[in-house]
């Protein structure tokens, strides 16, 4: 679409149904629910997506910045990375469809062995949660991330902003929850249940769409 920071929280969005993220989604909403009478669950969901932002925004404007620092000096990024984008759109559709098994993980023993050792409460415990659970990743998050937000972030004056945002998109379930939540609606507890459900349907769309756009683009981007 032609709204490239809409694009990166939509990215994050779509990152949210990954396998890693409904699995740090589904512990954080556990933590704010935790004590739903002594807590607030919507400043702990604020405060994690927050700890999440802190690092996305650290570990892709490094990238950004390290790109630019290339594309001003020798290549032309933006015009390698069109020509790559087309298969990487294909590539993450067919994994969305599960038609293509990736099965690696990066940072889950590390967010367990963490998980497992907080002790704050509140606030900055869902902070550093948010912290820790940015470590993990598996790959259709990392395409997602790395192989579309950063170079999106590249081709964008305000690129640097795009790793924040895609943060925001892929906490958006568990802000969500946690507005139900604040707001006392009697669905939260339904929404909880059925996020997985869900999140496969959004797998399905988001993996058709990824297909035929990346499809479009290699016949675009290789044919120049």
């Amino acid at each position: 679409i032609e709204f490239p920071m809409l694009t990166a929280l939509l990215f994050g969005l779509m990152g949210a149904t990954a396998p890693c993220q409904l699995t740090t989604n589904l512990s954080a909403i556990a933590y704010v629910s935790r004590r739903l009478g002594e807590g607030r669950p919507w400043v702990e969901a604020m405060a994690y997506t927050l700890g999440k932002v802190l690092m996305y925004t650290v570990a892709g404007g490094a990238v950004i910045g390290l790109g630019l620092q290339i594309q001003a000096s020798t290549a032309p990024v933006v015009v390698v990375a069109r020509k790559i984008l087309g298969p990487l759109l294909i590539v993450i559709g067919l994994a969305f469809l599960g038609l293509l098994n990736l099965r690696i993980t990066f940072g889950q023993k590390l967010t367990r062995a963490v998980q497992s050792r907080i002790s704050l409460r509140g606030a900055w415990g869902a902070f550093l949660m948010g912290i820790v659970f940015s470590f993990a990743f598996c790959p259709t998050l990392f395409l997602l991330f790395f192989g579309l937000t950063v170079p999106l972030g590249l081709r964008s004056t305000a690129g640097l902003l795009f790793p924040g945002l895609f943060a925001v998109g892929t906490a958006l379930p568990l802000l969500v929850y946690a507005g139900l939540v604040a707001a006392g609606s009697g669905m939260a507890g339904a929404y909880a249940r059925r996020l997985s459900r869900s999140h496969s349907a959004v797998r399905r769309i988001a993996g058709v769409i990824f297909i035929l756009a990346g499809i479009n683009d290699t016949l675009t981007y290789w044919s120049l």
